[in-house]
């Protein structure tokens, strides 16, 4: 086989399918309605697959091309004809921008969406923030979306925050409160365990993985309230042990799936309502991605007087969450 035929593989029935999910799931938005948070993962994945599909199709696009140019320079014969190479690319540019329209749409519903990018002042502020207190947290920029390590945010097995954990939420509840751009969010707390089971003890108000995952949020959902943000404009969700990051071990002690979460939503409140800043211009703002460089020395988040890390709390040796 020539390189010329082997560039023109192309893996049609799986490309449909891939096209035929991706529609079923964008048809079950509402253009700027608000999400289950698993939906929103799965569209987001979804554009992220389309879009390396795109791109392969572009390789092939280029690929053939390529390769048909070659032949032509060295005017030997192949076993595909100038004539049916050139459909063959005609073909894939027509599946090729098939996919870009598609791809269009989806960022489009994307951008509409409730859960995604912030504002680029917001991100940078959050990206700041995350940087400030790297081991304790991570940012999220596409998704707009904290996340605060369990293992340093509370003692083991419990729901009580830490010294750190206080002072990068402290920190958070300054940007939510005095930057203007982060007064347009509502905000999402969403707890997660991984699979190791709790223990029974005397005393606990949870009895198992998701309660202690619902406890958690709400811990982190009531701090960051009395940080200022309005208590319509918090909400909180546990899923315990049933949206792993990574697979858990065969023990259940897995770190990586010990999490908090904490994205921030573009608000569903009406002007002028509760707890609404009346500073709060009401219109859509550009997303962070791309986010813009910010020129050096310059500090686009809340100031902060610098914190030392937060250092690991005591291990429980009953449970480690």
């Amino acid at each position: 086989m020539t390189a010329l035929q082997h560039t023109t593989t192309i893996n049609r029935p799986t490309l449909t399918a891939k096209l035929c999910a991706l529609l079923l799931l964008a048809g079950t938005l509402g253009a700027g309605g608000c999400i289950k948070q698993g939906t929103y993962d799965e569209l987001y994945e979804a554009n992220k697959a389309l879009t390396a599909q795109n791109q392969e199709q572009l390789d092939r696009i280029k690929s053939l091309q390529a390769a048909l140019d070659d032949a032509r320079r060295r005017g030997g014969r192949t076993e595909m004809s100038a004539s049916e190479a050139n459909a063959t690319i005609t073909s894939l540019r027509s599946q090729n921008d098939d996919l870009l329209k598609r791809l269009s749409e989806m960022e489009s519903r994307l951008a509409g969406l409730n859960m995604g990018p912030v504002d680029s002042v917001t991100d940078a502020a959050l990206a700041e923030l995350a940087k400030q207190y790297g081991d304790l947290l991570s940012y999220d920029s596409a998704r707009g979306m904290l996340r605060f390590n369990s293992d340093l945010t509370f003692a083991s097995g419990s729901f009580e925050l830490t010294s750190g954990a206080r002072q990068s939420l402290e920190a958070f509840g300054r940007i939510l409160r005095e930057l203007p751009s982060a007064q347009q969010y509502d905000v999402k707390v969403v707890g997660h365990t991984d699979s190791q089971p709790v223990s029974g003890r005397a005393g606990r108000p949870f009895k198992d993985n998701i309660e202690l995952s619902a406890f958690r949020a709400i811990s982190v959902r009531n701090f960051i309230v009395s940080q200022g943000l309005a208590a319509n404009r918090a909400e909180f969700a546990g899923f315990g042990e049933f949206r792993p990051l990574v697979q858990n071990s065969a023990n259940g002690n897995t770190p990586a799936n010990r999490r908090v979460e904490v994205f921030l939503t573009r608000s569903t409140l009406p002007e002028g309502s509760l707890g609404m800043p009346a500073a709060v211009a009401r219109r859509a703002v550009a997303p962070s991605t791309p986010r813009p460089a910010t020129p050096a020395g310059t500090n686009t988040a809340t100031p902060a007087a610098p914190t030392p890390a937060p250092s690991k709390p005591s291990t429980d040796p009953d449970i480690v969450k």
